[in-house]
């Protein structure tokens, strides 16, 4: 709980040191998914998982938190949920944008501490109906982890012209170091690259979407790893359907 209460405090100071007369846009939704995957990866032991968000932008500051049921995942370590809590600044210049940001991983119901850190920066851009991402994620080392981790990542999305319908595809690369169990939290079975193709329907306060994730994992290296937290039988390819509700 240390990095939630740290990150919180940081809240704290921010919302201190803006201005009183600052427009705070504010945001949310309620969200079911038959899978939580992250970076190619089942976070959720491959079960129907809910989550609800909120999200606060003030003076092209942000920040967000995110809880979502895990269903006692084995990848971290039997924990019910995960609370995603991020703090971060964007910077706009020409038809680009830069975003850097905090985000701290809280786990409730583990059978040992699995909270981390981890730092992330990224650009975006449009030409058109179309926006262009790029970026990095960094965990520095932490023992919840098993050492680093560094998640490099593109991704594009287009919408169709008259049509509340949007696609998008994305490529991740995972890597990092350390050879404690719990390195395979986030690698099992070492470095590896993942891929997304996504359909989805946007009619407010609704969005439906579908994707279709996978991975370069070999789910017999994953699922014959020692560590508990491999969890190799939620590495492969799948697809993942959800309803959201925003508001």
């Amino acid at each position: 709980m240390k990095h939630a209460s740290a990150i919180a405090l940081s809240l704290l100071a921010l919302g201190s040191a803006l201005p009183a007369h600052a427009q705070v846009a504010l945001s949310g939704g309620i969200e079911a998914a038959t899978d939580e995957v992250r970076r190619g990866i089942g976070w959720s032991d491959g079960e129907i998982t809910g989550s609800v968000d909120g999200k606060a932008e003030i003076s092209g500051f942000d920040a967000s938190a995110r809880i979502v049921a895990l269903r006692g995942s084995d990848r971290h370590g039997g924990a019910d949920a995960v609370g995603d809590l991020e703090l971060g600044k964007q910077f706009d210049a020409g038809g680009f944008s830069l975003r850097g940001s905090v985000i701290g991983h809280v786990f409730t119901g583990a059978d040992r501490r699995m909270d981390y850190v981890e730092l992330a920066l990224g650009t975006r851009y449009s030409i058109g109906p179309i926006d262009l991402g790029a970026g990095a994620v960094f965990a520095p080392s932490q023992a919840a982890i098993g050492g680093q981790n560094l998640y490099l990542h593109a991704d594009a999305r287009a919408g169709l012209p008259a049509f509340p319908v949007s696609l998008s595809a994305g490529l991740g690369y995972t890597t990092g170091s350390g050879s404690s169990p719990r390195a395979a939290r986030l690698r099992p079975g070492g470095d590896y690259a993942d891929w997304r193709v996504g359909l989805e329907y946007t009619q407010f306060p609704f969005t439906v979407g579908v994707d279709y994730v996978g991975n370069d994992i070999n789910r017999t290296k994953a699922e014959s790893d020692p560590s508990p937290y491999a969890d190799g039988r939620h590495v492969g390819d799948k697809v993942v359907a959800r309803i959201r509700f925003g508001f």
